[in-house]
């Protein structure tokens, strides 16, 4: 079974995805403003607006798309990957921070890790 996944102003497969084993499911979010968010970036969620996972912080979802909120004026829906299965080398980190770090916590929410080598 293959995968494909169409993604906006998109040239080529960016190989965050990693296979159809676990069934990637989407939800949208609010995202906290002020910050440039990646595709593939760990996402914390929030009471109020969810952020980047910072070091040492609990990771809770993988960000769908990129999505500019650096001079927004107000929090803004954005959609984060609920579960699937991605290439830890695609994925966007906080600095010192790892995702060995986040596995077991995003493994019981159906978000899994593989290896591009």
């Amino acid at each position: 079974m293959s995968m494909h996944e169409v993604i906006e102003n998109a040239t080529s497969f960016d190989e965050l995805l990693a296979g159809p084993e676990i069934t990637p499911l989407t939800k949208n979010i609010l995202l906290k403003k002020g910050t440039a968010y990646k595709r593939g970036m760990l996402i914390t969620e929030q009471k109020t607006a969810s952020t980047q996972t910072a070091a040492g912080g609990v990771a809770d979802y993988v960000l769908k798309d990129d999505i500019d909120l650096t001079e927004a004026g107000e929090d803004t829906a954005g959609t984060v990957y609920v579960s699937g299965r991605f290439n830890r080398e695609k994925i966007v980190l906080a600095e010192g921070d790892t995702v060995e770090a986040h596995e077991a916590e995003l493994r019981l929410r159906n978000i899994l890790f593989t290896s591009l080598k």
